[in-house]
């Protein structure tokens, strides 16, 4: 249950760890406050239908000759600033299209700035049976360092 910790933290959990108040296992492991482990844990299992997808990856899918579909979860205004080629930002009339006509195995790459929205929006679609939901890990900021530093990055936007 606690393999993606292991992952991610670098521990190597006994059997006996799963007994363990979270508190408890927070602490044996000096692990951040029990309440941010307990977020991890449920973004771990609430989120497992959502692929990551880094930025130089989803470059080459976009360019394929089946690419993907990219959503823009971003602000009006961030999506002012700058946006990737053939992006659509996700508006409620988009959603309703998505919903009612796209088919489930329709690929798709949700992005934001950094990536935490487009989880959110991600997690959404698989929740309705989307089943090739991806996030553009790191979001748009990834794709401005990775793949094409013409898109401008920006400030102000925290998630």
């Amino acid at each position: 249950a606690f393999d993606f910790i292991e992952r991610k933290y670098g521990i190597k959990t006994e059997p006996g760890d799963k007994a363990l108040s979270l508190a408890d296992f927070s602490a044996k492991y000096d692990l951040p406050p029990s309440q941010i482990v307990f977020m991890e844990v449920q973004l771990h299992y609430r989120t497992r239908g959502v692929r990551e997808i880094p930025a130089k990856d989803a470059a080459r899918l976009v360019k394929s000759s089946l690419p993907p579909r990219l959503l823009d979860v971003r602000e009006t205004w961030e999506m002012k600033i700058t946006t990737l080629p053939g992006a659509r930002p996700l508006t409620p009339q988009l959603l309703d299209e998505i919903l009612n006509e796209w088919p489930k195995e329709t690929a798709i790459i949700v992005f934001c700035h950094f990536g935490i929205r487009s989880m959110d929006a991600a997690t959404f679609l698989v929740d309705r049976g989307f089943t090739q939901v991806s996030i553009l890990k790191g979001g748009i900021d990834a794709w401005s360092i990775d793949v094409d530093p013409k898109i401008p990055r920006y400030q102000n936007a925290w998630c």
